[in-house]
């Protein structure tokens, strides 16, 4: 065990929570927020100490949400809108106060060590506050402000499995293993129990089927939940034109099987069913497939 000092801190993300439920927990990709300056993070706890037999016998605690402070520069007007909740119009690129409802947002970051090794967080799930802005005026001596950007973030309702026999919701995930640098902000890291199951793909009508009604219903079905948008990355094609047949994606509640739905098929033809570019909630990528099939 080594024992080190916190040395600097960078690469502010965050990602738009689009699942937390009893099925499945998934966000958006990671996008930078802002250079970061500071980061504070604040536990909310309470104690309660009980008395019997005139000494303290039972001491009670409990941790709710956490307030982190970050220290940014300014935000441009989209990302602000973004994380408010605002009305944001691309075409005069402005953003419109009114009542609005933050969303729910996942935010990572790393600390540098003094070894020179990283701690790297994600906070799952929380929301942004609206902050105070301040424009002084210019003078000889330069006075220039950022931001203090705050969030309070809480528990998931999705519980994951922890340690093999611990189910639980989840505030934080802070790590130490440095494999996980180059990737950590490639997805919000949701808790992982050891190593995550093998991602795998099951296609039907499976990988060389013939004689297909031209009405078969076409699915992928995986084996760990996908990354949220990932069923994006499932087509249907038509062999000897290489032409795309337009379907209506879907995609089962734990997130495990994606149904191309799609008009009545040629007769006599050979089509594929293509995987390409697709991750699941632990972050691992699928190598890109192709399974046909042929309709009678």
């Amino acid at each position: 065990m080594d024992y080190t000092l916190i040395n600097g801190v960078d690469k502010l993300y965050y990602a738009k929570v689009t699942q937390d439920d009893a099925d499945g927990y998934a966000a958006e990709a990671p996008l930078p927020l802002a250079p970061l300056g500071a980061a504070v993070q604040t536990p909310s706890s309470n104690k309660d100490v009980k008395y019997f037999d005139n000494k303290a016998m039972f001491s009670l605690s409990a941790e709710g949400e956490s307030k982190l402070k970050f220290d940014i520069t300014n935000l441009p007007i989209e990302t602000q809108a973004a994380l408010l909740g605002k009305v944001y119009d691309s075409s005069t690129e402005s953003m419109y106060d009114g009542d609005s409802t933050p969303p729910d947002m996942a935010v990572g970051f790393r600390a540098l060590n003094s070894d020179g090794t990283y701690t790297l967080y994600w906070f799952l799930k929380g929301n942004f506050t609206p902050y105070e802005e301040t424009a002084n005026t210019k003078t000889a001596s330069p006075d220039a402000k950022g931001i203090s950007l705050e969030y309070t973030a809480i528990y998931t309702i999705h519980e994951f499995v922890l340690d093999g026999s611990t189910t639980k919701s989840v505030k934080r995930r802070k790590s130490s293993k440095q494999a996980d640098v180059a990737a950590w902000f490639d997805d919000v890291k949701v808790p992982v129990n050891g190593s995550p199951a093998a991602f795998t793909a099951t296609p039907s009508p499976v990988d060389g089927a013939a004689a297909q009604a031209t009405s078969v219903a076409v699915t992928v079905t995986f084996s760990n939940p996908l990354a949220a948008g990932a069923e994006r990355g499932l087509g249907l094609v038509r062999e000897d034109t290489q032409a795309a047949i337009a379907v209506t994606r879907s995609i089962s509640a734990d997130r495990k099987t994606v149904t191309l739905a799609h008009a009545a098929l040629t007769a006599a033809t050979t089509y594929y069913i293509t995987v390409t570019g697709v991750k699941d909630m632990y972050s691992q990528s699928l190598t890109d497939v192709v399974y046909d099939f042929d309709t009678a």
